[in-house]
């Protein structure tokens, strides 16, 4: 999926693009063309339907073939601290604009989401991932963070941003905000304990109780030799 080139920066509809790594996916190294690639990042605190997007930095990639990549951003003030608390505190999501221009000259705007909680808990680490075409032309920019979720300040009111560059071998893109939310709510589960798993006794250990047999086996074997070796001898 992709959006068609825009000239202004807000328009009224913007697609909403997430994606994971799926194995048709593999990295730059491998894509045919090689050239560069500008980020222009805004972001927004707030969770209503029209978010407040500010300028947050950018990011320029001088090699998508290597993924080589320089970042510039601002730090977060107080009182947006403050607001990415209360963000995650309602369990809302930071939203992430970005305007992508390739050295093609075409220009691409992209948004994307992460929850605020894991920003706070991985004390603003989050993972930019930029997917390209095999002409490298970008098609989608995520957001991501590895957490976990807290609710506390952060230790630092700096950015640090890792930039992944992958491209697509040209099949479909699916589109996993769904699949995202379940393995958020998996994650959730696990930390409070509640997930359970309700596989029988022999499907959770059948990889313990296998080696144990086999011992006891070759156990019982050589048992049985040492008796008639035994035996012969007298």
């Amino acid at each position: 999926m992709y959006i068609e080139p825009l000239g202004k920066m807000y328009l009224p509809y913007i697609v909403i693009t997430t994606l994971v790594c799926v194995s048709s996916v593999v990295h730059g190294s491998e894509i045919e063309y090689d050239g560069w690639l500008q980020l222009r990042l805004w972001h927004a605190f707030n969770d209503d339907p029209v978010p407040e997007f500010v300028e947050r930095g950018n990011v320029t990639v001088s090699s998508v073939r290597s993924g080589a990549s320089v970042v510039g951003q601002n730090g977060l003030l107080s009182a947006q601290i403050n607001t990415l608390k209360n963000l995650a505190e309602h369990d809302g999501k930071y939203k992430l604009m970005a305007r992508a221009r390739s050295s093609s000259g075409i220009e691409y705007t992209f948004l994307t989401s992460v929850p605020a909680c894991y920003l706070l808990g991985s004390d603003l680490e989050d993972i930019i991932t930029i997917w390209l075409d095999s002409a490298a032309e970008p098609i989608a920019v995520s957001v991501s963070s590895l957490g976990p979720c807290t609710l506390q300040n952060p230790f630092t009111n700096m950015w640090t941003t890792n930039v992944v560059v992958r491209y697509t071998d040209g099949g479909p893109i699916p589109n996993t905000a769904v699949y995202l939310e379940k393995l958020e709510r998996e994650r959730e589960s696990r930390e409070k304990g509640e997930s359970k798993d309700n596989r029988s006794f022999l499907a959770k250990y059948w990889m313990y109780l296998v080696p144990l047999m086999l011992i006891l086996f070759l156990a019982s074997a050589n048992a049985e030799a040492n008796v008639e070796a035994s035996a012969q001898r007298q």
